[in-house]
């Protein structure tokens, strides 16, 4: 075997090994060991990521991790008069979550928004330790989000992210161009949004 095919075989793993990293640590997943206060559903205008997030927030709201529900999201969803939340807060008290269980945010245009326009929520029925619903590639972003914008507040986090599956997916995201396609979304809004630095901070 010649060196040139090691360094290719080399370069293969190197590559194969930083995507799988990638996968994990953007898919961050930390479901509480008891009950937390509430969970926050962040909206989304794409109706296949607005159903796994719905759906997702139900199962954790029906396995009895987060006796509440917040329902992010100001931006009118297609074809619809309903904001986002509006239309989640529909959802879920269709699927059985009763009404007063359901708390909506109804003016976020974006993720940062989705966190810091739920603060006066968390602060009004003093819940601090919230379990977070989002795509299960941009959780990363979410968890950092959150941070940032709850810093300080002695909030504790929990990831209990919608999957994307067949779309997207830890293990093999890399092999589709839609998988290419969501991270690529994701990974740079990282960087641009300062984000990396939250890793570190409480």
């Amino acid at each position: 075997m010649t060196a040139f095919v090691v360094f290719v075989l080399l370069l293969l793993i190197a590559v194969l090994l930083g995507c799988l990293a990638t996968g994990w640590c953007l898919d961050v997943h930390r479901p509480p060991t008891t009950p937390a206060d509430v969970a926050l559903v962040f909206g989304c205008g794409e109706p296949w990521k607005a159903d796994a997030r719905l759906r997702q927030g139900l199962a954790v709201f029906e396995a009895g991790l987060a006796p509440h529900l917040i329902v992010s999201g100001g931006v009118k969803m297609p074809g619809r008069e309903q904001t986002e939340a509006e239309w989640f807060a529909e959802w879920l008290v269709a699927h059985g979550v009763p009404s007063e269980r359901v708390h909506l945010e109804n003016r976020a245009t974006n993720t940062a928004e989705n966190a810091a326009f739920s603060w006066p929520i968390l602060e009004t029925h003093g819940w601090r330790r919230v379990v977070l619903v989002m795509s299960d590639f941009e959780g990363l972003r979410a968890h950092l989000t959150a941070r940032r914008a709850w810093e300080g507040k002695s909030v504790t986090l929990y990831d209990m992210h919608a999957s994307s599956w067949p779309r997207w997916s830890r293990w093999g995201w890399w092999t589709s161009a839609e998988g290419w396609r969501l991270t690529n979304h994701t990974v740079p809004r990282l960087f641009r949004y300062r984000l990396l630095p939250y890793l570190w901070r409480r």
